[in-house]
């Protein structure tokens, strides 16, 4: 799956070997609501691999919310800025977004399929928001276990090999599968944000 360049530095973590397709966006069949908790402006740790990132978070009336997200120049790294569309969803007691990448330093993105939608767990406790990646191998698991049904593509790389995972259920069943208690064990952490209190 191809992860836009923005999104990569925003969502950092997510790579071609442990990103998972879904057939159809998480929460389809509950429908949307914007979780006002994550409203306003976040910061990523900042590491020596990757700068710190800004990310504003933006409610819509349509239940989407637009992320305008900037990340500043690193090393030889030049400053580039984004825009995503997120919808999310709550699945019992589980959360849930769906991010789409709308443009990139002022140029549309075009993506269709399932490269269009990156499915994501998240967690807040106070300030603190973490992101969760589904995990390509515990997938694979729940894939050949069949608890979820889905598709494993080996993909030859060079001289080596890597499997391409997706999710194949309708929505209908992704959503029932993702709302029981033990779910969140197929993710992995992704990034960490801390919101930026507003000014006095």
């Amino acid at each position: 799956m191809k992860v836009p360049s923005f999104a990569f530095v925003v969502l950092a973590g997510l790579s071609l070997s442990a990103c998972v397709s879904v057939k159809e966006p998480i929460g389809t069949s509950v429908g949307y609501v914007n979780d006002p908790a994550l409203e306003g402006l976040w910061l990523s740790a900042p590491d020596d691999k990757k700068p710190p990132s800004y990310i504003h978070v933006l409610a819509n009336d349509d239940n989407t919310f637009t992320v305008v997200g900037v990340a500043q120049k690193h090393g030889d790294d030049k400053a580039s800025w984004g825009v995503l569309q997120v919808t999310t969803v709550r699945l019992g007691a589980n959360r849930y977004m769906n991010v789409h990448e709308v443009s990139e330093d002022g140029k549309p993105k075009e993506a269709d399929g399932p490269d269009a939608n990156i499915p994501l767990l998240y967690t807040l406790s106070g300030d603190t928001l973490s992101l969760f990646a589904f995990d390509d191998k515990k997938t694979k698991d729940a894939i050949k276990a069949g608890r979820i049904e889905g598709k494993i593509t080996q993909n030859k790389f060079g001289t080596g090999s890597y499997d391409t995972v997706a999710i194949t259920a309708d929505g209908p069943h992704l959503d029932a599968f993702l709302k029981a208690m033990d779910a969140p064990d197929l993710f992995g952490p992704v990034m960490v944000l801390h919101r930026v209190p507003p000014p006095r």
